[in-house]
């Protein structure tokens, strides 16, 4: 076993008999339910609320956060998991101080510094996160746990309160999605993507836990994805899958930078270079039945404008969409970009708040380090298993930042588990040096 095959007895000597199995279940299972449900799950989306500007945010979910920040730092101090510093490499440090300045400089300074400080809480629990269990199968079987508790939160959310649980005519902001299921979540595209993400963390089941067990979890996974009828995390799944089967059966460096870096940037060829671009343009609209993405184009023809206004800094760390200032701007005559809860596209929605320099830097820590850490890390080092759960977490993530914006996103269960996938890789490769040396 490899370090992110989360090994503290064998790897990093984190003192695993100090703290009790029981204990560490329990925290693991915490921190994966808080980051799944959140702290308002099942919302009412005919809630004259939901269409009220952001503000200071969830009180019961930044209290909640702060606790499992606070127990997360204590179990670490208990098992001196030093390992987990080793998440916090150079360039998410420059990230981070980047992010900083374009918050001091934003319109909004105090709310993009309060999430910009949850957003720093969020990669410290995914560090932590992965540390929590003692072993690779310990790690499976709560992954088991916390998948099945999902689905059938969501499945009896469908049974037993189908107004909280499927869109409805009713909704305020997108009564068009009546009939699409969306569990507890507050979208379909969010329950959408977690389905996709419960079928890998499925298949990793079937690969080290229990083939029956796993074959489940995707089944009810898979049918779930079905009903949501979100079409990004359904179109995104077989692609990932098979994406990253070729990754793990090639040697070469080339082929898994190649294989990696297409289909994101073909995403993103598409998508942005469809509002920018006027052959792009011309090839999606013969292309596509829906070249508008389901009216995503007008929301980026919007950033892309605010992008140029302030290419630098930005306006503040998730202080852009969603503030008082931009709503009150609006009218029937105007794009209904400001109306917009985010971007509906990762890489643009960090570019219209830190500016292109903080999505260039950013871009270094999500993408370059994780294909670096993956690429050197030997396959007769690493568990396959877990290798391939998180590079389909990582890769999942990316792509379907093309037409969502969980990059850097605070109370995300896309952007926590990508988070993981990242910093997961990273102890990897860590740990398959430390084999050589």
């Amino acid at each position: 076993m490899t370090q992110t095959t989360i090994d503290p007895a064998n790897v990093l000597s984190l003192g695993s008999r100090s703290i009790d199995r029981p204990l560490r279940s329990v925290l693991f299972l915490a921190a994966f339910i808080l980051i799944w449900l959140t702290a308002t799950p099942f919302p009412d989306l005919a809630d004259p609320r939901v269409l009220e500007p952001i503000g200071d945010g969830n009180l019961r979910g930044q209290i909640l956060t702060l606790l499992l920040t606070v127990l997360l730092v204590a179990f670490l101090v208990a098992t001196d998991a030093r390992i987990v510093f080793k998440a916090l490499t150079p360039i998410l440090v420059v990230t981070f101080l980047w992010f900083a300045c374009s918050a001091v400089l934003s319109a909004n300074a105090g709310l993009a510094m309060r999430r910009l400080v949850l957003a720093a809480f969020t990669i410290f629990q995914a560090a932590a996160f992965l540390l929590l269990p003692q072993e690779r199968d310990h790690f499976s079987r709560l992954l088991a746990a916390g998948a099945l508790a999902v689905l059938v939160l969501c499945y009896a959310g469908v049974i037993f309160a189908p107004d909280l649980s499927i869109h409805q005519s009713t909704d305020l902001q997108e009564p068009e999605l009546a009939g699409n299921w969306r569990g507890f979540f507050t979208h379909k595209n969010g329950a959408g993507a977690a389905m996709a993400m419960l079928v890998f963390i499925g298949i990793f089941i079937v690969r080290t836990t229990s083939a029956a067990l796993g074959a489940v979890i995707i089944a009810l996974a898979a049918c779930f994805l079905i009903f949501t009828e979100s079409k990004s995390p359904t179109a995104l799944l077989p692609l990932v899958l098979l994406i990253s089967f070729l990754v793990v059966r090639t040697s070469s460096p080339a082929a898994k930078f190649i294989l990696t870096v297409t289909p994101p940037l073909m995403i993103g060829v598409v998508t942005i270079g469809s509002v920018s671009l006027g052959p792009i343009e011309a090839l999606v609209n013969e292309l596509m039945t829906d070249p508008s993405f389901t009216g995503r184009n007008e929301i980026w023809r919007f950033a892309l404008d605010h992008i140029a206004q302030r290419p630098i800094v930005g306006f503040g760390f998730q202080a852009f969409w969603g503030t008082s200032e931009l709503m009150s701007n609006w009218s029937y005559v105007e794009s209904w970009g400001y109306r917009a809860s985010d971007a509906h596209n990762g890489f643009l929605n960090v570019a219209v708040m830190t500016g292109v320099v903080g999505l260039a830097i950013s871009m270094l820590w999500v993408f370059l380090q994780p294909l670096r850490d993956l690429i050197r890390t030997p396959a007769e080092r690493a568990d396959p298993a877990l290798t391939m759960l998180f590079l389909q977490i990582w890769l999942f993530g990316l792509c379907l930042s093309g037409f969502e914006s969980d990059l850097f996103s605070g109370g995300s269960m896309v952007w926590f588990m990508m988070v993981a996938a990242i910093i997961g890789l990273r102890y990897q490769s860590i740990t398959a040096a430390r084999t050589v040396t």
